[in-house]
């Protein structure tokens, strides 16, 4: 198994957790997080979804290797083991909001929040500008999930994921409105990003995607160009080109080590395909990340 140096942060690892059934939900303003977990300045994972709200302040907030600026009015989202680093002005203010995948299906008739647009992380971006006008209305929301966690009444944690979905549809909306290329099928996209996120590494031909889609290899072929103007083993790289620049960044492994964790077992093979999508081999981009 590979040495892991990049931290995977689990819920548990906060302060302020509310625990039900083995559901975890978490809401701070993101001064008393930035204040109380000192341990997350550095580049690290985490094993939940994260929205994240900025009222006030500027930066930068780097998701995958993409940095993104950071400024009042803006939301980020984040899905389990993407790798994230802020630089923030120390007068940043918003909220922080984590959950569990088990917390949002004890209630949810969606089995998964990938089904929301921003949660694409292979597919759409993880930011979000809020225009002014539909800022109060989210932040009516948090006020709301706040009393909920404060006064915990009864069914306080039914009407919390009520909130949540309420937030998460409210968001989506005005995604959908800043980003109008969006996929028409997120249905589609979500089941072919799960299926990468679990093969990538086993080098499955474009068929065998198709097949667990009930799709030729042709209509993917298609649906993926239609869509982002790339082919299904295009997007599949990518993903393995991800995961390569992960580990090189993030652990000790040597590059013979992280060509094997990928399913590469010809070191030459792995360093041509390497330089080939960035640029740089290997061990150029290791020394300059």
């Amino acid at each position: 198994m590979p040495e892991k140096l990049l931290p995977v942060y689990q819920i548990q690892d906060f302060d302020q957790l509310v625990t039900t059934k083995n559901s975890d939900f978490y809401l701070n303003t993101f001064e008393n997080h930035l204040r109380e977990h000192t341990f997350i300045q550095k580049p690290h994972k985490h094993d939940f979804f994260i929205i994240l709200l900025i009222t006030q302040g500027t930066g930068t907030h780097t998701i995958d290797f993409v940095t993104y600026p950071v400024a009042p009015q803006m939301a980020f989202f984040l899905s389990p083991g993407q790798v994230h680093a802020w630089q923030l002005s120390d007068d940043t203010r918003g909220h922080i909001l984590f959950f569990s995948l088990d917390f949002y299906r004890t209630q949810q008739h969606l089995q998964n929040p990938r089904l929301f647009p921003f949660f694409h992380g292979l597919f759409q971006k993880p930011v979000l500008q809020i225009p002014l006008e539909q800022l109060t209305p989210l932040m009516d929301i948090v006020t709301q999930l706040k009393q909920e966690l404060t006064h915990k009444e009864w069914q306080w944690p039914e009407v919390i994921r009520e909130y949540l979905m309420i937030l998460l549809v409210k968001l989506s909306r005005i995604y959908k409105v800043q980003y109008t290329n969006l996929p028409v099928s997120n249905s589609l996209w979500e089941q072919l990003e799960i299926l990468i996120e679990q093969n990538f590494k086993k080098h499955q031909p474009v068929s065998f995607y198709a097949e667990n889609l009930n799709l030729t290899e042709k209509q993917l072929n298609e649906a993926c160009k239609n869509t982002f103007n790339k082919t299904t083993s295009a997007l599949i790289q990518e993903r393995v080109l991800l995961e390569a620049q992960r580990l090189l960044t993030h652990s000790n492994l040597t590059i013979t080590q992280i060509a094997a964790e990928l399913g590469y077992f010809d070191n030459s093979y792995f360093g041509r395909f390497f330089k080939k999508h960035t640029g740089q081999t290997p061990e150029q981009f290791r020394l300059n990340a």
